[in-house]
């Protein structure tokens, strides 16, 4: 076969048809191709035509006026899955017939792409080659049905056309020496042989010996890589207009740390954007992006899959406050506290109708906050139970257009793009009305999102970008200035062998299919690595010593040769250099004795003040709270509440100990039941948001632990009590600090006064000592009432900290001037508080304390004990404002 220079093809008579082995190959062929034309010769556009060889064949059926239509694999899948799911031969255990029918289209495509026998004694010796070997003739049953065929067919069905002169064939064909034909399309060009000159063309490659790196692990490898580009890229006199590639085996394992080495080391501005100067960071990654991946087609998604059914409350959400919809950006601020209140009042899941609902007394004030949820709203009610895709389609761009997507300039050149791409995924799905049929929505939007996700999609750019990332097998017949090849190891190349589980591997190996024996696969790798050894007069090679979980790892074995490179330390390429004013004063001012009126908290301000004064100051002085996340069943919070309440409710029927020892367990469980009930009726406890079987759950399990606890605790207490005041509210001050005291409970314990504090999480003795008041409620209780009165006694003899965590884990902390527990324990009279001398002093050094931390929040102290951890606290949401503790010791 004669061969041709690229120079060559500017000399041919008549049309030329060059077949490359992808659309990106044949894109850099015909700019060669116009580089070397220039400005002259202006028909020679016309007069040679560059594709891959799958777009050649489809041409060809194309001009023959065919009656048969080739269908996209998303059909066939749709077609397979239909017929998969209805054979004796599907599993009733499957879970996921999409798997079965991806593998099935691929080995139906395969079987016609390598020309394989359909004798059916060769599918007789498995379950699985038996089921292809029905759902293929079913597959072809349902083809010459529909009058269609796949794609990998066209080869055969072109040869009859070929035979009777029927095709639009050029004057001469001209493969790529990269090309590599299977059976089917090896055949179709042997015939095509006897009617015109086919001719190959030599790409052209370099003969470099590689250069090599080693790194221990990935992101010394990716920063070696930056440093190279780094210094290659600076040279612009000498390296100006220079393509350069970056190739990796799996670009979405390297995309995220390569991104964040590019972006700290070759290109800073791409981290701080500006709205005068845009972005421009000169590398891109090549087929890493899928059309879903973008904000303006996800904000999309988001509205076509509303449906009158419960959706996670994050749909809605990312839907309210999404800028691609209409009242953007004017009503943003009041959406933004709607969706606060969807979060605090609704659960993960909730429907379009309950969350307008919540929106109607925001809506009295601002008419428009949701005015195009309401058009949603309407339109849902119109969604058909089934239609076809063309018509969910026109459904769909209703929605759309109701929420006034996408809500931008349309002169914007990525959402021009963005709507172009998206329209012709419309359009794929659009296209399976006659193998689908009519489908629910859920089946829909699973074919949808099946397209969206799967349609490799990027947005060009207006600026040069010199360095290309993309994956091995991508690169085929690419020439660059200059590659460099990341992670050749071991692992990468030769990759393991993957036959078809459809398909006799016999049939497989003797058609030479390379996923079906090591010998062939470790033929295409090598044929792979010395393609992309050549692509370059310069070649780096690197690969890591040490792969992520820690096994050590080798150079490619299939690498000929290769000269050592010195390892490039990157160092810190970039420095930023400026003034700093600093103020004179720098520190929390005090809080002025007219605002102290105004400080709230409570006894919180004071709990969170002993955990870290800094915590303290950002949560009841700035008012940071944690954004609500909506989570599955009750949280902590309204789980205690439950428990408060029902407490609260039984002690008020019962009022003594002596009520109480009177009731058997039936009794007893019927009063809690009783009491559990009514506590369920406050407005926390919202059916629609928990759902009445959880609620009925958690009233179990609060009826089993409180019983619990009455039988185990209260019924042991050594002495009768009467309880005098539950849920009892007080206002006061403490060192100037206003306080709303809530006391959960008070005894009269044969004249002395109780305080109790119910806990439902584990509680410690040790809380409550001075040197680690971490639970400062109770002393504040006991030094408040030592000066307030109640009813009309003053002062409380003890305090009690009671755990109803579960009912296996009950339990009892307690101090006062008499005795050191109300249930039967063993004295210890070293550290007891049991006696007046003891509680005095206790009172004396809680008071003490507790004035301490008074006098530091009135003054600003925000100090932070950095050697506690706090990420198990009930303020870990304010971690991220913390500087790490190894920067400040580095720091210092």
């Amino acid at each position: 076969m004669e061969q041709l220079e690229l120079a060559d093809l500017l000399t041919l008579q008549g049309r030329s048809v060059v077949l490359m082995p992808s659309d990106a190959s044949a894109r850099q062929c015909r700019e060669r191709i116009a580089q070397l034309r220039g400005s002259h010769d202006q028909a020679f556009i016309e007069t040679i035509t560059v594709m891959p060889l799958d777009q050649w064949f489809a041409e060809l059926w194309d001009a023959s006026f065919p009656a048969k239509q080739v269908l996209r694999p998303i059909q066939l899948l749709a077609l397979a899955r239909d017929i998969i799911e209805s054979s004796p031969y599907f599993p009733e255990n499957c879970l996921n017939s999409m798997a079965i029918a991806r593998q099935f289209v691929d080995a139906f495509q395969l079987h016609a792409q390598y020309r394989l026998s359909s004798d059916r004694d060769y599918y007789l010796f498995s379950q699985e080659y038996q089921a292809f070997y029905h759902w293929q003739q079913a597959m072809q049953a349902k083809l010459d049905e529909q009058q269609a065929l796949s794609a990998q067919q066209l080869p055969s069905v072109l040869l009859p056309l070929l035979a009777d002169g029927n095709l639009d064939l050029p004057d001469q064909l001209i493969l790529s020496t990269e090309l590599q034909l299977s059976p089917a399309a090896s055949h179709f060009i042997e015939q095509c042989a006897a009617v015109l000159p086919i001719k190959q063309l030599a790409i052209g490659g370099f003969n470099a010996t590689p250069r090599f790196q080693s790194a221990a692990q990935l992101t010394q490898e990716c920063e070696a890589l930056v440093a190279w580009l780094a210094d290659y890229l600076s040279a612009e006199g000498e390296h100006a207009n220079k393509l350069l590639a970056v190739l990796v085996p799996d670009i979405r394992q390297y995309q995220p740390v390569l991104q964040a080495v590019l972006q700290r080391q070759l290109y800073p501005s791409d981290l701080f954007p500006s709205a005068e100067t845009q972005p421009r960071e000169p590398w891109l990654f090549d087929g890493s992006e899928t059309l879903l991946s973008y904000p303006l087609i996800k904000s999309a998604w988001d509205l076509i899959s509303l449906a009158p059914k419960a959706l996670p409350l994050e749909q809605f959400s990312r839907i309210l406050r999404s800028r691609f919809v209409r009242g953007w950006p004017e009503a943003r601020s009041i959406r933004a506290r709607l969706d606060l209140r969807w979060r605090d009042r609704l659960g993960p899941e909730t429907s379009l109708k309950s969350a307008l609902a919540l929106a109607r007394k925001m809506e009295q004030a601002e008419p428009g906050v949701g005015d195009f949820l309401h058009d949603l709203a309407a339109l849902l009610k119109t969604m058909p139970v089934a239609q076809l895709p063309s018509e969910w389609v026109r459904f769909f761009d209703q929605l759309l257009l109701s929420a006034g997507w996408p809500n931008v300039d349309d002169n914007d050149s990525v959402v021009e793009q963005c709507r172009r791409g998206f329209s012709q995924a419309m359009d794929v799905f659009r296209a399976l009305d006659r193998q689908l049929g009519a489908v629910s929505h859920d089946s829909a939007l699973s074919w949808l999102q099946h397209i969206l996700s799967t349609k490799r999609f990027a947005v060009s750019r207006d600026w040069r970008c010199p360095v290309r990332i993309m994956q091995y097998d991508d690169a085929l017949g690419l020439r660059f200035d200059a590659v460099w090849i990341m992670g050749l190891d071991d692992g990468a190349l030769p990759r393991r062998v993957e036959p078809s589980p459809f398909l006799p591997l016999e049939l497989q190996q003797g058609a030479g299919l390379e996923d079906s024996d090591p010998s062939l696969c470790l033929r295409r790798d090598r044929r792979l690595l010395n393609s992309l050894l050549a692509s370059a007069p310069l070649v780096m090679i690197s690969h890591c010593r040490e792969s992520d979980v820690g096994s050590p790892q080798g150079p490619c074995s299939l690498l000929p040769s290769w000269q050592e490179e010195e390892a490039r330390d990157i160092g810190n390429r970039y420095k930023v250099a400026g003034t700093v004013a600093m103020p004179a004063y720098d520190e929390v001012r005090a809080i002025d004795p007219s605002q102290r009126d105004s400080i709230r908290g409570g006894t919180g301000l004071f709990k969170e003040y002993a955990s870290s004064p800094f915590f303290a100051f950002l949560k009841y002085r700035l008012n940071l709270r944690e954004f609500p996340q909506a989570a599955e069943g009750l949280d902590h919070r309204v789980q205690g509440i439950l428990v408060h309440d029902t407490m609260q409710h039984v002690w008020e029927r019962l009022k003594s100990k002596a009520a109480l020892d009177v009731l058997n367990s039936v009794q007893l469980e019927t009063l809690v039941r009783d009491c559990c009930e009514l506590a369920l009726q406050g407005p926390e406890f919202n059916v629609a948001r928990f759902g009445e079987s959880l609620l009925n759950i958690e009233k179990e399990r609060v009826i089993r632990l409180v019983c619990s606890w009455l039988e185990e605790k209260e019924k042991q207490r050594l002495q009768d009590f009467e309880v005098i005041a539950v849920e009892q509210l007080i206002e006061t001050k403490l060192a100037g600090i206003p306080l709303r005291l809530r006391m959960d409970r008070i005894d009269n314990v044969g004249g002395k006064r109780l305080v109790i504090d119910y806990k439902t999480g584990t509680i410690n003795g040790r809380s409550l000592n001075v040197d680690s008041l971490t639970e400062p409620q109770l002393p504040i209780y006991a030094l408040v009432a030592a000066s307030s009165e109640f009813g009309s006694t003053s002062g409380v003899d003890g305090v009690m900290l009671a755990q109803l965590k579960s009912p296996e884990d009950l339990a009892i902390h307690m101090r006062s001037n008499w005795a050191n527990s109300v249930v039967a324990k063993r004295p210890d009279k070293e550290n007891d508080v049991d006696s007046p001398e003891k509680w005095h002093a206790e009172l004396d050094a809680w008071s003490t304390a507790l004035q301490g931390m008074a006098e530091g929040i009135l003054a600003g102290n925000i100090a932070h004990d950095y050697s506690q951890d706090y990420g198990r606290s009930f303020s870990q949401f304010l971690l991220p404002l913390l500087r790490d503790s190894i920067e400040l010791e580095d720091a210092e």
